[in-house]
């Protein structure tokens, strides 16, 4: 194990004696100026991640013709795609939730059935789950939250400060969500010789309750990154089912009739909220026609669409139609 040692290099000096031997320019008379009044506020080791897709790796230098404002427009491209992914996600997680919640409610007519471990599978997972959430009641200060538990407790003996799962839903994290969704076991929702949860899966246009899990784990994954202001753009993703294997080929039935250039980064997430969005966000889907204009704002870099894994032509799929 080393020890850190690298010294703090000031914004000035990465902009004067550091980057310009590596190839980087600024353009303009006050290019260099800008660079540095840049990084005072955005941090080197945040934004170099951003100049890296011009790096050559043989050399470590940055290749011919790489300016400090290419670095910038992508790190602005990539807040603006943090933002709009977020949007449609935070439309998506209220929806699924609810849906989810008036499934299961509906079939165990218990409006506390999250507290229930027979209705699960992995359930020693839950238990840290459900108590965040009650701790997350006891000290919110919402006037929904406060009614509640100056008036209510649950019927649930372990759990008497637990709230309802339609006052819960307000209260927990989209990944809290999810963990309940993935644990819940589904076989035990037979109905008519219809599954219930698989019928919620389809509310949310996945084939199957697999697919839907599959799905919100992809989408949450995006969201924490979006959330949290990491790098999105061309980070490593999981990879949703319906539409490639794992070697990125076509699947039977897939969803999509061109492969992405590379199979786990965001275009196939960014495909799932397409496709869910198509029946959650009513009166009309706008999620292509913004995803397009940010991408036509940015010119369309062949670099930023490689490296999102998007396939040439990928408008001309009918998923994004």
């Amino acid at each position: 194990m080393n020890t850190y040692s690298k010294p703090y290099v000031s914004p000035t000096d990465l902009v004067r004696t550091h980057l310009p031997p590596k190839g980087v320019t600024f353009l303009g008379p006050n290019g260099a100026h800008d660079a540095e009044e840049f990084l005072s506020r955005i941090s080197w080791y945040r934004f170099k991640s951003y100049l890296h897709p011009f790096l050559d790796g043989s050399t470590k230098n940055y290749v011919p013709g790489t300016t400090f404002s290419k670095g910038i427009e992508l790190y602005y491209f990539d807040c603006e795609l943090r933002e709009l992914c977020n949007k449609f996600i935070l439309r998506i997680e209220v929806k699924a939730k609810t849906i989810f919640d008036q499934t299961v409610t509906s079939f165990t007519n218990d409006p506390f059935w999250y507290l229930n471990d027979d209705l699960f599978k992995h359930r020693e997972k839950l238990s840290s789950v459900r108590k965040k959430i009650t701790d997350d009641l006891k000290f919110s200060s919402m006037e929904f939250a406060k009614y509640y538990r100056e008036n209510y407790e649950s019927p649930k003996e372990s759990w008497r400060s637990a709230p309802p799962f339609w006052l819960a839903s307000e209260l927990m994290s989209f990944d809290s969500f999810v963990k309940f969704v993935s644990a819940i076991d589904s076989n035990k929702f037979m109905s008519s010789g219809a599954n219930m949860i698989g019928e919620a899966a389809k509310k949310i246009n996945a084939k199957n309750y697999k697919e839907m899990v599959s799905w919100l784990l992809a989408v949450k994954e995006l969201r924490n990154r979006a959330s949290h202001n990491s790098r999105t753009w061309n980070s490593n993703y999981r990879l949703s089912s319906g539409f490639v294997d794992q070697h990125n080929a076509l699947i039977t039935n897939s969803y999509m009739t061109i492969p992405p250039s590379k199979k786990n980064k965001i275009y196939v997430t960014l495909a799932t909220i397409k496709k869910i969005s198509d029946v959650l966000i009513k009166p009309s889907n706008t999620f292509t026609d913004e995803l397009s204009t940010l991408l036509a704002k940015y010119h369309n870099q062949s670099y930023i669409l490689d490296g999102m894994g998007f396939p040439p032509n990928w408008q001309t799929d009918p998923l994004w139609t």
